[in-house]
């Protein structure tokens, strides 16, 4: 039996980029959508960032669970489940008469987003070969940009031609066609558990490591995801012109979807170099473009927007690449608890993000993301040190400066 979908390694990836942009894309759809949906339903914003944030709160609490049932089920079947909850959750936004109904069609989104992340990663450490991991988790990983590029795209090509709800249902339709492909892909990957042929055994992350790993990714994804869901809006308040704004968001998006692409790669280059040290230091110059971003200067808010987004939001393919590595067998219910810290993150930030901006100024709230993204990059060292520390490697690794002899850093 084939590890990998009958459409091969290609097939893999992009059932994987599939999956994940369907999981996250009624949220953001609701985001890019706000303005229409808030006239027609009548609601506040403080509504619209609950609705948003139920999808990544459902899927936090669910994560782990279902983590482990992709792992029994395979990936083919788990992306088959999340397809047919998305095309639900896109279909039941856009049918939405009243908040209450559009909520509960996000809760059912919830769901297609626990079961995307375990599955894609699975189906890519089944499927994709050793020495292209990296590039295979960097690829993966844009489908969030993506996402967030669809939903803008579909304000002025689909919400103000046919209207706001037209856009939840090709959303839906696109989502049923990933179900039926990943039907097709059942025969040749459903119950596998066997790993590409050059991939090392299994070295397994320690349960403590793990969670510990899980708690920072949270805490990074609440900053990125806050600035995410209110840079433009900070970048008007600064003076900047809504299209500039608007602008500014899709090239950082753009810059930031690039750069994951490229430090996926460097991480087939170099094997041996560490993944949470390179995170850990990607967030820690993320605390600079925060920085920059609390000054309130138009000038210096746009250094600080694309610094911020080109080291402060490349890091989830790292992550997820880092725990897959080590548990290629076990890839899907390792996934589920990195992804309960994801996505309660992703939840928890972006409220507690708008409600210090409503009780203070934009300036506090970014230097209060400034202050997670490096508690985040605190906590991903200690993660790693733990890790080290249960493999009985040491914790410290001197390497003389520009020394080409690269040793076991992980």
């Amino acid at each position: 039996m084939t590890s990998a979908p009958p459409s091969g390694a290609v097939g893999t990836l992009l059932q994987a980029v599939f999956v994940t942009t369907m999981g996250v894309l009624p949220a953001f759809l609701v985001g890019a959508l706000a303005v229409q949906i808030r006239s027609d339903l009548d609601i506040g914003p403080a509504q619209m960032g609950i609705a948003a944030a139920t999808l990544f709160a459902v899927s936090g609490i669910f994560a782990r669970r279902l983590g482990r049932l992709v792992q029994k089920i395979g990936a083919a079947r788990g992306i088959m489940m999340s397809g047919a909850l998305a095309a639900v959750a896109l279909s039941g936004a856009g049918l939405a008469p009243s908040f209450a109904v559009l909520v509960a069609a996000l809760v059912v989104g919830g769901f297609a987003n626990a079961l995307a992340q375990p599955s894609a990663n699975l189906g890519i450490s089944r499927g994709i070969s050793h020495g292209r991991l990296g590039l295979a988790f960097g690829i993966k990983q844009c489908s969030i940009p993506a996402a967030g590029l669809i939903g803008g795209l579909a304000v002025p090509g689909i919400a103000l031609v046919l209207g706001w709800r037209y856009a939840f249902w090709f959303g839906a339709l696109a989502a049923v066609g990933l179900a039926v492909w990943a039907a097709f892909s059942l025969s040749g990957s459903a119950g596998s558990t066997t790993t590409a042929a050059d991939a090392p055994a299994d070295r397994g992350t320690p349960r403590a490591g793990l969670v510990m790993l899980a708690i920072g990714a949270g805490l990074a994804a609440a900053a990125a995801t806050s600035m995410g869901v209110f840079l433009v809006d900070s970048a008007v308040q600064s003076g900047m012109s809504p299209a500039n704004a608007g602008f500014l968001f899709a090239g950082a998006a753009l810059l930031g979807l690039l750069i994951r692409i490229g430090l996926g790669a460097a991480m087939d280059r170099f094997p041996k170099r560490s993944p949470y040290v390179l995170i850990a230091n990607l967030l820690t110059v993320g605390v600079a473009g925060y920085l920059l971003l609390s000054t309130g200067s138009p000038a210096v808010f746009v250094a600080g927007a694309f610094l911020a987004y080109s080291a402060g939001w490349t890091w989830p393919g790292l992550v997820h690449f880092a725990v897959v590595r080590d548990n290629r067998q076990g890839a899907a219910s390792a996934t589920g608890v990195l992804q309960t810290g994801l996505s309660l993150g992703a939840a928890g930030g972006p409220l507690l993000f708008g409600l210090l901006v409503t009780a203070t100024n934009y300036q506090t709230a970014w230097i209060a993301a400034a202050a997670v993204s490096l508690l985040a990059a605190l906590i991903f060292r200690l993660g790693r040190r733990m890790i080290r520390r249960a493999r009985g490697v040491p914790v410290f690794t001197f390497r003389r400066p520009f020394s080409t002899t690269v040793k076991e850093s992980r």
